[in-house]
């Protein structure tokens, strides 16, 4: 019984020994199939975020250009034809529109390509034309001061730029000439209408372009409205016709400017909505400590919090040194890891007691769950609605760099012979292809390696701040390579980033013991 007892023992014994290799043999299996998996997975994910961003051919937009000259002009055919005009005086009006529009078209196919490289901000641009100029022949039937298209100039200045807003005033003074011709107006009242658009719109866009936020909208319609009353004044003045009775004229231009100071205010919500533009104001309001995503980052990952308030004020004093939008790249930097707040102890800044979770994890984990915090920023911001131009350098702050740190602990891990997956440690995104996007890479690093660093001094800060850069710039596959900046860009930003950090990192006197200070 005994022999057969252990008999049967090492049966069992040999049987363990047999199936412990099966066992382990599937388990590797497993999980290099996994990992075959994922790595199509990701090779899908890049494949789709690499694909080039959908751009408005520039022919397209001057024909939706043109076709919002076709309606305007339309509607001022009719209004010359129910007011009895001859078509000889239709046709005319439509060459004053003309050369107000094609003035306006060469402009932005010359000087503002980007504005029209989306399908959206050419119809905003087309809708803001046209709302300036279509109701003209109505509202200036009622009075001649009666010009609403301040709105469109306002809306125009706070979502586009001053720019364009300026050379839109071309047409809608073109307009206004031909509605308060065809409606019996003297030449004085025709001068003073076209003078009254132009100086009301200029008076609008520099009072905006030093301040662009929703408050300020009603003051800088206010002063328009102040001097377009001033010109209109000075025109019929200087013709020898500035009767009393003008007062209707006079309060009619006041009034419809404030009324569009406070329309564009009331519809810029709508307009950031439907068009997905990123003005000003709108990325002012991100900026508030009140957003929820600032706030849970507060709470649940403030050391992500802390560095992205200082990659924020790197990338700021950047961008201003080399003509970027400053205040996006600023928001950007602020939301720019949020995707660590699905699991904020996966990363060194907000660990506490010395405990690191990645020394219990495989490096292949460590890198999957810290490159995830990408995707999952881009997820989670699209989920709030912030603008596409945020998300957009959002997704692009690291490039389709790789994870050196775990890429390497895993090919010292790795046993001879076999070799790692490089791919397996890269972000799925794609190089940096706008100033903002790679300013916010290179502020990003470069907090991230000073912060690394134990009690630098200012020279230690400069090398390891050229050092990043370099190291962006002239390695093989440099990751600004697709981005705009130059090289005097570069050592503009290098420059800006050392002038920053020597203000973070000032020295202070030492105060001493307060037990030893008589204080009261």
């Amino acid at each position: 019984m005994e022999n057969n007892g252990s008999a049967n023992g090492l049966m069992e014994e040999a049987q363990g020994l047999v199936t412990e290799p099966s066992s382990q043999t599937g388990e590797k299996e497993l999980t290099e199939r996994d990992r075959k998996r994922e790595k199509k997975k990701r090779e899908k994910t890049i494949k789709r975020r690499n694909r080039p961003v959908r751009k408005l051919p520039l022919a397209w937009a001057l024909i939706i250009l043109g076709l919002t000259f076709a309606a305007a002009s339309a509607v001022f055919v009719l209004f010359f034809v129910n007011r009895g005009q001859a078509a000889q005086a239709a046709a005319g009006a439509v060459l004053v529109l003309l050369m107000g529009f094609g003035a306006f078209s060469v402009y932005g196919a010359l000087r503002q390509k980007e504005l029209l490289s989306t399908l959206r901000r050419t119809l905003f641009i087309c809708v803001c034309l046209l709302a300036a100029v279509l109701p003209l022949p109505v509202t200036m039937g009622i009075d001649l001061g009666f010009m609403p298209f301040l709105l469109a100039i306002l809306l125009l200045v706070l979502m586009s730029n001053e720019k364009v807003a300026m050379l839109a005033a071309l047409p809608v003074a073109c307009a206004a000439a031909l509605t308060a011709g065809i409606l019996g107006a003297d030449d004085c009242s025709q001068t003073a209408a076209v003078l009254t658009v132009i100086v009301t719109s200029l008076t609008a866009v520099f009072a905006l372009n030093i301040r662009k936020t929703r408050s300020s909208t009603v003051i800088a319609a206010a002063l328009a409205g102040i001097a377009g009353v001033v010109t209109y004044c000075a025109v019929m003045l200087a013709g020898g016709q500035l009767y009393l009775s003008y007062w209707r004229t006079l309060l009619w231009i006041l009034g419809s400017c404030i009324a569009c100071g406070v329309l564009a205010v009331g519809l810029m919500p709508l307009f950031e909505t439907v068009f997905d533009v990123a003005s000003d104001a709108r990325l002012n309001e991100l900026l508030n400590n009140n957003n929820p995503l600032i706030r849970r980052l507060m709470t649940e990952a403030p050391g992500t919090y802390h560095h992205s308030l200082l990659v924020a004020s790197l990338a700021e004093a950047a961008a201003e040194e080399v003509g970027a939008n400053a205040l996006l790249v600023r928001v950007a930097a602020c939301y720019h890891d949020v995707g660590k707040l699905r699991s904020p102890l996966c990363f060194k800044e907000n660990q506490k007691h010395d405990r690191n979770i990645h020394d219990e994890l495989d490096p292949y984990e460590s890198a999957k769950r810290i490159i995830a915090h990408q995707q999952d920023g881009v997820t989670l911001l699209e989920k709030h609605k912030l603008p596409r131009d945020v998300i957009r350098i959002v997704g692009e702050h690291h490039g389709d760099s790789v994870m050196v740190y775990f890429y390497d602990k895993a090919k010292r891990m790795a046993p001879e012979g076999t070799t790692v997956d490089e791919e397996a440690f890269r972000y799925p995104s794609h190089k940096p292809r706008s100033k903002e996007s790679a300013i916010l890479m290179l502020a990003d690093c470069c907090e991230a390696a000073v912060r690394s660093m134990s009690n630098p001094t200012m020279q230690d800060i400069e090398n390891k701040v050229r050092e990043v850069i370099t190291h962006k710039w002239d390695k093989r596959g440099s990751m600004l390579w697709d981005s705009p900046l130059t090289f005097t860009d570069i050592k503009a930003i290098e420059k800006s980033f050392i002038k920053t950090f020597a203000a973070l990192n000032h020295e202070r006197v030492e105060y001493p013991a307060l037990e030893e200070i008589d204080v009261r």
